[in-house]
Formats: C-alpha cells, structure tokens, sequence
C-alpha cells in the first residue's frame, strides 16, 4: 500500500470522526446554527481545528518517515489525487452551494435582514471538511480500481 493511500485513509477516519462530532453537536442542540450558543459554538470549533490539526500532523508524520531514497509518489499516484482534488472540488462546491441556499431560505423564512457573520465561516469550514472527506474517497476508489491492459 502506497504512502498516498494510507494517508487517504487516515485522512478518511479523521474526517469521519469530524463529520460524526458535528452531527453529534447538532443533534443534541437541535439546530445547524452553532453560533447561537457559546458552548455549542466553541465546540463546533473544537471539533473542525482538531480535525483540521490532525491532518496536517499527519501530513508532516508522512514527509518525515518517508523512506529516504523511495520517492514519495509516482506517475500513477500524482495522476490518482490529481483526479481525486478535482472530483472532490466539484463535490465540495455542490455542496457549499446547497447549504448556502438551505440556510438562506431559513434565513428569508425567519424574517432576518441581517445575516450573522458567523454565517460565511460556517460554509467555508463545512465545504473545506466535505473537500478533504470527499478527496479521501475518490482517492481510495480510484487505487482500488482495476487497469485492464489490453
């Protein structure tokens, strides 16, 4: 197994448990809204940089135990998250946008004129988790496929 494919998928298993801690969150407080309360909204925070923290220690622990005289990727590997970023950047924008209409409609729905700044950052975080998360996937899908030569 390639240095590239064990990081997707610790890079996988942190995004899940981060994922998994937001659902958690929201559940428990019965809202999307996590700037409402201090608590909530510093867990929230928690949760993301921690997420976050890991992967670039994981990041740093893959470029300082990589064997010294075996290059870290090759062709194929470069190729894989080459393709893996790009279907992980449409994923993550589909999904940006759809949390931007969601909560604009609960925004106009409420009556709201203003729109609270917490609101932004709430959407670049969420579609920054769901790149790494969905880049993850697409990488290990695309090293478990099958080249058929012919």
């Amino acid at each position: 197994m390639p240095v590239q494919q064990k990081c997707a998928c610790t890079q996988l298993l942190i995004f899940v448990t981060v994922i998994a801690g937001w659902l958690v969150l929201f559940i428990s407080n019965n809202t999307i809204f996590f700037w409402q309360n201090d608590l909530m909204k510093m867990a929230y925070y928690l949760i993301t940089a921690t997420g976050f923290g890991l992967l670039f220690f994981l990041n740093l622990l893959a470029i300082i135990f990589i064997k010294h005289g075996k290059p870290f990727s090759d062709e194929r590997d470069k190729i894989i998250w080459k393709r893996a970023t790009l279907w992980a950047l449409g994923i993550s924008y589909t999904v940006m946008v759809i949390i931007l209409l969601a909560l604009s409609i609960i925004y106009m729905n409420l009556g709201c004129d203003t729109v609270s700044v917490y609101f932004p950052l709430f959407i670049v975080l969420t579609g920054g988790v769901v790149l790494l998360f969905s880049q993850a996937v697409a990488a290990l899908i695309m090293y478990n496929r099958k080249v058929i030569h012919g």
